[in-house]
């Protein structure tokens, strides 16, 4: 595998953490298909480790229960 390779899957191993935080993803299954809807191949090998899963998994939990609660400090 060359250089250019590791550099295209480790842009999309960010891309997948950035859409994972966003939200609007409740597991690593929907941030597979965003990304290979935008015609990112590489993430098939990306999604194959399970531990790349399950961190997806985490981070997108996490960040759909901070944007489904109610902003405590808002002024009304």
């Amino acid at each position: 595998m060359t250089r250019g390779f590791h550099e295209r899957l480790a842009h999309i191993e960010t891309e997948a953490r950035k859409l994972a935080r966003t939200g609007q993803h409740r597991s690593y299954r929907s941030i597979e298909m965003a990304l290979l809807g935008q015609g990112h191949r590489e993430a098939l090998k990306i999604f194959a480790n399970r531990w790349t899963q399950c961190e997806l998994d985490r981070i997108c939990q996490q960040s759909v229960g901070v944007t489904a609660r109610p902003n405590v400090f808002s002024v009304t």
